[in-house]
């Protein structure tokens, strides 16, 4: 397991990079084991810290929390608590429903856009890409995709319905209701 405590803007210290590492890694050893790489970032943004944990499961999930406070050891702290969280609803749907071996032999590559809206000089609005990555577009049953956005903390998350083979989104709605969308011809 790899644990990469870096700042953004910020320099991190010895102390902090141990505790960051032994917490992320007592965590990951309760839960899921040694197969995963973890990620934690640590910006200051005025008198606040911003901790970010990015977890890559072997399953090809990518587990996303943060914490907020102005301690950057309670930030840690809290982005922990919501870690562990979302790590054991994520093994309880496991064990309640029958997992898939192999998602990424049926996925399909996709490329993701981050479109910015920037004004002309003549008041109209012109969109430009300023970012593009890869993806992988998952095989995977409504109730994994769903599984997988919360892991990611995701609003949307889309799939190939490992059911009937066509394209689908499933989304967090405003009254806090999952909505899924199934492509019929």
């Amino acid at each position: 397991m790899g644990v990469n405590v870096a700042g953004r803007n910020i320099d991190v210290g010895d102390s902090f990079r141990t505790h960051a590492t032994k917490e992320v890694t007592s965590l990951v050893n309760k839960y899921i084991g040694n197969d995963l790489e973890a990620n934690v970032s640590v910006e200051k943004d005025h008198k606040l810290f911003n901790v970010e944990i990015r977890l890559r499961i072997a399953s090809g999930f990518v587990v996303k929390t943060d914490g907020v406070s102005n301690d950057p050891y309670k930030a840690v702290s809290d982005a922990i608590s919501r870690l562990d969280e979302r790590v054991r609803r994520h093994k309880k749907r496991l064990k309640d429903q029958k997992r898939r071996v192999h998602w990424e032999a049926e996925s399909i590559n996709a490329t993701g856009y981050i479109i910015k809206r920037e004004n002309t000089q003549q008041g109209e609005e012109e969109h430009l890409i300023i970012a593009e990555q890869e993806r992988l577009i998952l095989d995977m049953s409504v109730s994994e995709a769903v599984m997988k956005m919360d892991l990611t903390g995701l609003a949307i998350t889309m799939f190939k319905n490992s059911e009937n083979g066509r394209i689908n989104v499933v989304y967090k709605r405003p009254d806090g209701h999952i909505g899924w969308i199934d492509y019929t011809e």
